[in-house]
C-alpha cells in the first residue's frame, strides 16, 4: 500500500503532538507492506512559518521526505494573528472571518501543485492534523483518497463550516481516542460513516533520575511540565495555581519546565525553566519528576502523559479536558482538578503518599503498554485502511 503523509511541519526539531504522530507513524509503518513518502514544508516555527529547512527531497530516519516552501507573498500574518486572538478569546466572529483565517494561514502552492499532479500515485493521502494550510487546502484536491487524522480539540477552529465540510468529504477519519471521535461525531455533528479510533504508538524508554538531578542541579521534589510555552496550553493558570500553592504552604517543591514558545514563564526561584533539552535529558527528567502536570484544556491525545506513565510517574491533569481526564480514569494513573482547591488537594496527596504515587505511576505504565504499543496501533490502522479500500 502506497501512502503519502502530509503534515505542515516535519522533523526531530519540530515540537508538537500531531507532528510527532506523523513522524512516528512514518518511521514505524512496516516495509514493504507500506511504501511511505512524507510531503511537508520548509518551516519549523509555528509562529513565523519561516522557510528554514532546504527545499527538495531528503531522507530522515529512512523515510523519503519532500519539502516545499511556504509562500508568504499573499499572506497577511498580522491579520491572521488578529483573527487567531479573536477566535481564541471567544469573541464574536463571522463566516467571512473564518474564511479569512484559513486564507491567511501558512500555505504552500508548490505542495498543492505536487499533490495535484502526483495524488493518484498513492492509495491514500494521510493528512495530519486538520488545523493547518496543507490539510485545509490539500484535501480538496483528491478527497476520495484523503484520510484525515485531525487531532481534534474542542476549539473554535473545529467548528468552522469549511472544516466540517472537509471532514465530511474525505475518505475517512482516524482518531487517537474515543472522546476525540465523540467530539467529532456528536458534539460537532460531523456526518462521516468512516471514523475509526486507532490510537497513537509510544516507544518505551529508560531514564536516569540521578543523572538529570546532577546535570541540572535539582535536588528538590518537582512537578514537571513538558511542552509548548503558550497560553493555549493553559499555562497561565498553572503558574497562578503553583504560586498560590507555594504561598499558602511554602515548601521546597519546584516547578520544572521543558520546551519553549512565545509565553515567558515567571522569574521565580522555585520555577526552573530549562528550555529545549536532548531526548536523553527529557527521558531523565521524567524519571526524576515527582509528578507530571498537563494543564491543557485542548488535547487530542497528550504524548506527555504517556511518557510520564512509561517512566512510572503519576500525572495531574485538568478535569475540563475530556481526553486527558478519560486517560486518567481508564488508567487509574493520576488525578485531575478544575479549581485551585482541587489542584492543591491533589498535589498535597501526591506529595505526601509516596507509595500511592508509585502505584498510580505503575498503573499508568501498564495502561500505555497495553493500549498504545506500536504493533497494536498499526494493526488498527491497517484494518481501517483496508476496509475503506474495499468499499466502492
Amino acid at each position: 500500500m502506497k501512502l503519502a503523509i502530509i503534515v505542515a511541519r516535519y522533523g526531530r526539531e519540530v515540537l508538537g503532538g500531531a507532528e510527532t504522530l506523523a513522524r512516528e507513524l512514518a518511521t514505524h509503518l512496516p516495509r514493504p507492506e507500506f511504501e511511505v513518502d512524507v510531503l511537508t514544508t520548509c518551516a519549523i516555527n509555528l509562529d513565523t512559518w519561516r522557510n528554514e529547512l532546504p527545499e527538495g527531497a531528503a531522507t530522515l530516519d529512512g523515510v523519503p521526505v519532500r519539502r516545499f516552501p511556504i509562500d508568504h507573498r499573499f499572506r497577511d500574518a498580522a491579520r491572521f494573528r488578529q483573527l487567531q486572538f479573536q477566535f481564541g478569546t471567544q469573541q464574536p466572529a463571522s463566516r467571512d472571518d473564518e474564511d479569512a483565517w484559513i486564507e491567511h494561514s501558512a500555505h504552500s502552492p508548490a505542495l498543492y501543485a505536487y499533490l495535484a499532479q502526483h495524488g493518484p500515485e498513492y492509495d491514500y493521502l494521510i493528512f495530519v492534523p486538520y488545523l493547518f494550510g496543507p490539510t485545509l487546502y490539500g484535501t480538496s484536491l483528491w478527497p476520495e483518497r484523503s484520510v484525515i487524522w485531525p487531532c481534534l480539540h474542542d476549539e473554535p477552529f473545529a467548528r468552522f463550516l469549511q472544516v466540517k465540510l472537509m471532514l465530511e468529504a474525505c475518505r475517512g477519519l482516524l482518531f487517537i481516542t474515543e472522546p476525540e471521535r465523540q467530539l467529532a461525531l456528536r458534539q460537532l455533528g460531523i456526518r462521516q460513516p468512516r471514523a475509526e479510533v486507532v490510537g497513537l504508538g509510544v516507544d518505551d524508554f529508560t531514564g536516569r533520575a540521578e543523572r538529570f538531578r546532577q546535570k541540572f542541579g535539582i535536588s528538590e521534589p518537582f512537578m514537571l511540565y513538558a511542552g509548548r510555552f503558550d497560553s493555549t496550553k493553559n499555562l497561565l493558570e498553572l503558574f497562578n495555581f503553583f504560586s498560590d500553592y507555594q504561598h499558602q504552604q511554602p515548601s521546597d517543591l519546584k516547578l520544572v519546565l521543558l520546551g519553549g514558545g512565545p509565553l515567558t514563564p515567571p522569574a521565580r526561584s522555585d520555577i526552573a525553566t530549562l528550555g529545549f533539552v536532548s531526548d536523553e535529558d527529557k527521558c531523565d527528567a521524567f524519571a526524576a519528576a515527582t509528578v507530571v502536570c498537563q494543564p491543557s484544556l485542548w488535547e487530542s491525545f497528550s504524548i506527555v502523559l504517556m511518557e510520564a506513565w512509561l517512566a512510572g510517574k503519576p500525572v495531574l491533569v485538568h478535569g475540563d479536558c475530556d481526553v486527558t481526564r478519560d486517560h486518567v480514569r481508564r488508567s487509574h494513573g493520576g488525578l485531575y482538578y478544575a479549581t485551585f482547591d482541587e489542584f492543591a488537594g491533589a498535589l498535597d496527596w501526591l506529595l505526601s503518599h509516596p507509595v500511592g504515587r508509585a502505584q498510580l505511576g505503575q498503573q499508568g505504565r501498564a495502561y500505555v503498554r497495553r493500549e498504545y504499543a506500536w504493533p497494536s496501533v498499526i494493526d488498527r490502522f491497517r484494518q481501517a485502511l483496508r476496509a475503506w479500500q474495499a468499499e466502492p
